[in-house]
């Protein structure tokens, strides 16, 4: 009878309290639901599979697109033409293979660097900046025409302009060989660059002593002489002994050969290898670790891999 009161009475009590304590019963219900799911959170089943012929996954880092944009730039700007499809897939798959290495990318540089396109390229830009683009077939045209002079001034007896046109012939035929002879070693790219301004081509694009060295300062410097070496220069240019960045000459190859051997020539050559590849000059850390690579052995072709091989080159 007691129990039977004490059950009636908690009855009770609950059904009265009911209506206000529905939020209460809604939070009790929720953690009874809420501890009822979590434990079949624990319940984890492993499972050993086996998958057959199981390869890594794909080098996914870079996207194909970017890798033959990449490719692309690079036979643009190396040899002047677009790679042709297999060459594109070649060039892509090796980059792709080797995770975009940079080592990988250096052997794809040097690749291009060793062909013939790639001189025939590079003595096109050059004699664009220099020569106003004067092709080979054109200074072969000219040597016909300083022979025929040559042989007839010999056959009349003249031997004084024999000779001036011998001399004109020797520095011609040095331009038209300085691709391949640069190329194949035989001269590096001081001698190739001297080889472009000491001949009657260049000095009749820019007529007078004034006019060769202020050329020659912008194209080997990329700047303007001062006053004081253009005075220096036009006289030794003249054949009058002056000195000229603190070095003796007398005479136009002398003028030649102090600028090119001047570390400036050297900046000069970093400022065309950052503009050509990444529109833009060397920043003062860039144009330091330059010039001390080109310091070495005047590596142009070094030079431009590394450039190619950067981040803001390639785009990844």
């Amino acid at each position: 009878m007691k129990d039977s009161f004490y059950f009636f009475f908690y009855l009770s009590t609950f059904i009265f309290l009911l209506p206000m304590r529905r939020s209460l019963l809604f939070a009790f219900l929720l953690l009874l639901f809420s501890c009822t799911q979590k434990e079949t959170i624990y319940e984890i089943k492993h499972e050993n599979v086996v998958i057959d012929q199981n390869e890594p996954p794909p080098f996914e880092g870079v996207t194909t697109l970017q890798l033959q944009s990449y490719v692309n730039k690079l036979y643009i700007d190396l040899i002047g033409r677009e790679p042709l499809p297999d060459e594109l897939d070649d060039a892509t798959d090796q980059l792709r293979n080797a995770e975009v290495a940079e080592d990988a990318m250096n052997d794809l540089a040097l690749a291009l660097q060793q062909s013939d396109e790639y001189y025939q390229r590079f003595y096109e830009i050059y004699s664009g900046r220099l020569l106003e683009g004067v092709t080979l077939s054109t200074i072969q045209e000219q040597l016909l025409v300083l022979d025929f002079f040559y042989q007839d001034a010999l056959q009349n007896g003249d031997i004084l302009t024999a000779q001036l046109l011998a001399a004109e012939i020797d520095k011609l035929q040095d331009l038209y060989d300085a691709q391949a002879d640069y190329r194949s070693g035989l001269i590096d790219i001081r001698e190739f660059m001297s080889r472009l301004v000491y001949n009657s081509l260049y000095d009749e694009i820019n007529m007078g002593s004034e006019n060769f060295v202020l050329s020659c300062f912008e194209n080997f410097f990329k700047r303007y002489p001062t006053v004081a070496e253009r005075q220096a220069g036009v006289t030794m240019v003249d054949g009058f002994p002056a000195q000229l960045l603190l070095a003796d000459g007398n005479s136009k190859t002398d003028f030649i050969d102090i600028l090119t051997n001047d570390p400036e020539f050297l900046q000069g050559l970093a400022i065309d290898i950052f503009r050509q590849l990444l529109a833009r000059q060397p920043d003062s850390q860039e144009m330091g670790e330059a010039v001390l690579l080109l310091s070495e052995d005047a590596d142009y072709q070094a030079l431009q891999r590394q450039v190619t091989a950067t981040a803001e080159y390639s785009g990844f």
